[in-house]
């Protein structure tokens, strides 16, 4: 399995293609992409590696990681998975262009809601979704055992975690998700693709992360 990070959007919010080499069968993670700079990326991306996308995932609800639906369904023509839960800022997308000065086409419908018993598979893997509610609802982590990729959205990053001063984001359910639903799911030389900033391993944080070291 390969994967590529690729930050767009104003909010450098990191989409991911994650795609078995062999068959090039894939998926894409939060395909924000905002203006016609970032859109021509992906496209991109996806001829050089002629990656054949099977699904669209939003790993939670927040307006980063899904102001590109549009694009991306028009460009791939496949099903949009996201958890029920963050439909709450789904629906409301309006109000969050206007608060954030963003202009962009209305989003298409989420094709199916998906959340731990969920079967997604991509090549020769089939994820582990595990539901990390926090700093949103409804976010997912994804976790490839065979390979030990994690894509986590904005559940952990390298050195922090995902806000929680955001409607409906809960710290202490945050760290519950962090301490009690991921990690004990995954060993230290697994990475970390989070949704913000570098990718990083489950020991360094596990080490270094002043919140997880709380």
């Amino acid at each position: 399995m390969k994967y590529i990070q690729l930050p767009v959007n104003p909010f450098s919010m990191n989409c991911y293609f994650y795609f078995d080499e062999v068959s090039k069968e894939g998926v894409i993670f939060d395909p924000a992409a905002y203006d016609e700079y970032e859109m021509e990326n992906i496209r991109q991306i996806i001829k050089d590696h002629s990656i054949k996308i099977k699904y669209i995932i939003n790993t939670h609800g927040h307006i980063d990681h899904i102001l590109g639906n549009k694009f991306a369904k028009d460009y791939f023509d496949v099903p949009i998975l996201m958890n029920e839960k963050d439909m709450v800022f789904y629906k409301n997308t309006e109000k969050q262009k206007k608060m954030y000065g963003l202009d962009f086409p209305a989003l298409p419908p989420v094709d199916e809601f998906i959340d731990e018993n969920s079967n997604i598979s991509v090549g020769d893997i089939e994820f582990k979704i595990l539901h990390t509610p926090g700093h949103s609802p409804g976010s997912l982590t994804f976790i490839d055992d065979k390979y030990k990729n994690i894509i986590c959205g904005d559940v952990i990053f390298k050195d922090s975690i995902g806000r929680t001063d955001l409607p409906f984001g809960d710290y202490h359910e945050l760290m519950n998700s962090i301490d009690n639903i991921l990690l004990p799911n995954v060993k230290d030389d697994y990475t970390l693709l989070p949704g913000h900033m570098d990718i990083t391993t489950v020991g360094r944080e596990k080490q270094l992360n002043p919140f997880i070291a709380e």
